[in-house]
């Protein structure tokens, strides 16, 4: 069975999803974070569309009217 000796006392969850790289990390590492934060960052930060944002609202409305998210069929 395995353990989780090199797991902090924690757990994993609490760290960030997307750690700062550290100075031992490989050149490659290195390289391919630089160039996907070149490529995408500025992607990143720009808002979501207006259709996005009404429907997630859309839906997170009909989530506190019948508490479930799915649209379940009428029992008659």
């Amino acid at each position: 069975m395995a353990t989780n000796d090199d797991m902090p006392e924690g757990g994993r969850a609490e760290k960030s999803a997307r750690p700062k790289p550290k100075g031992n990390d490989r050149p490659f590492d290195m390289w391919l974070h630089k160039q996907l934060h070149a490529m995408y960052d500025e992607i990143a930060k720009e808002p979501l569309p207006d259709d996005l944002v009404n429907l997630i609202d859309k839906d997170a409305a009909s989530i506190g009217n019948n508490g479930s998210s799915t649209d379940e069929p009428s029992k008659k």
